[in-house]
């Protein structure tokens, strides 16, 4: 017996070239830690047809080492190329682990404490070698947020080099090095900076206004002006009123991606968001709207979890909240254009 049936048979199946691109801005989860569960089934096919791009794994998405590697030969399967991504920062965000044959990586604080940056980047490029043996290409990494230990994100668990952008930057550029010579590439994140947020963005949206200050763009304009400049950015959801008084943070926000990252400092790569579906933006809407919005802010590589919530239509569903949107003129078809392209031109390196 099939399992979502509908899905399963093609309901809207793309068409055109707006539903290709739609298809190509899609970075989604799936239930399940092994190849026989049927969300990864139908999101293997998905791929497959063209309707997502780009897959993320997980802690739910991680059981044994054959079984990690059945899912990522799945989703490879077929012709098509998708970008497969995972968190591997080290500390507590390390997905893969020795049980699976893989190198313990530290939290980025313990890094910097007890490694100078080539010694680093020795460390991350053995990392990278062992994602990219299992099929891994993305990282959802390094962290470039300031360190402040009492931040319940990222302080908390380590997650940051440390205070010194300098630093931060030296350590991040070692981090993208090594993934980066084992044909893995980075996100850096959380833009414009999480480190000195008091709340925890997984739960509500972290209103950083009072605490963040120019100091913490500097990592990230240091990273991104170097010759190890990450293939992608990874916005927060993060309220910053002095540049987006509405109120939308910055996954949502156009001041914040298309002005600051884009305009100020010059960032002509990928820009990804934060999971749509974490509570700072479930709680005050819906998919389909955080969806619009993050495209019309800039971003070109939008993150859904879709485990809370799941959804088996989710790619025709996008497809619909495009055209509907460019129809309603909250959306121009050119910046879904133009983010699909960016994305194109990811995989092309790539691959």
């Amino acid at each position: 017996m099939i399992a979502y049936p509908g899905a399963w048979l093609g309901w809207f199946r793309p068409r055109d070239e707006l539903a290709a691109a739609v298809g190509d801005l899609l970075l989604v989860g799936f239930h399940g830690s092994t190849s026989a569960s049927p969300s990864a089934r139908l999101l293997a096919r998905q791929v497959r047809r063209g309707q997502v791009g780009a897959v993320f794994f997980v802690s739910e998405n991680i059981g044994t080492t054959e079984d990690v590697v059945g899912l990522l030969r799945l989703f490879r399967a077929g012709t098509a190329r998708p970008l497969l991504a995972i968190d591997h920062e080290g500390g507590v965000v390390q997905r893969l682990t020795k049980a699976h044959g893989f190198t313990r990586v530290p939290a980025a604080r313990k890094v910097a404490a007890k490694m100078s940056p080539s010694g680093a980047c020795s460390l991350y490029a053995q990392a990278g070698r062992d994602l990219a043996t299992f099929g891994f290409n993305v990282n959802l990494g390094p962290v470039l947020d300031v360190d402040d230990p009492t931040n319940p994100a990222i302080g908390f668990h380590g997650r940051a080099y440390g205070k010194d952008p300098r630093l931060i930057a030296s350590y991040a550029q070692a981090f993208v090095e090594g993934f980066g010579s084992a044909g893995v590439m980075c996100a850096a994140k959380h833009f414009p900076g999480h480190g000195r947020a008091v709340n925890d963005s997984h739960d509500e949206a972290a209103d950083i206004s009072a605490t963040w200050t120019e100091a913490e763009l500097e990592p990230f304009t240091q990273l991104l002006s170097s010759c190890h400049a990450p293939a992608m950015v990874m916005t927060g959801h993060l309220r910053l009123s002095q540049l987006s008084p509405d109120g939308r943070p910055a996954t949502i926000s156009a001041p914040i991606v298309t002005g600051l990252l884009r305009g100020r400092l010059g960032y002509q790569g990928v820009v990804v968001t934060d999971d749509l579906d974490m509570g700072a933006l479930s709680r005050s809407m819906g998919r389909r709207e955080a969806f619009v919005q993050a495209i019309a802010a800039g971003s070109d590589l939008l993150m859904i979890k879709n485990l809370f919530g799941y959804d088996p239509l989710l790619p025709q569903r996008a497809v619909g909240w495009v055209r509907s949107a460019i129809a309603r003129g909250e959306l121009k078809e050119e910046r879904v254009m133009e983010a699909a392209e960016r994305v194109r031109a990811l995989r092309e390196k790539m691959f």
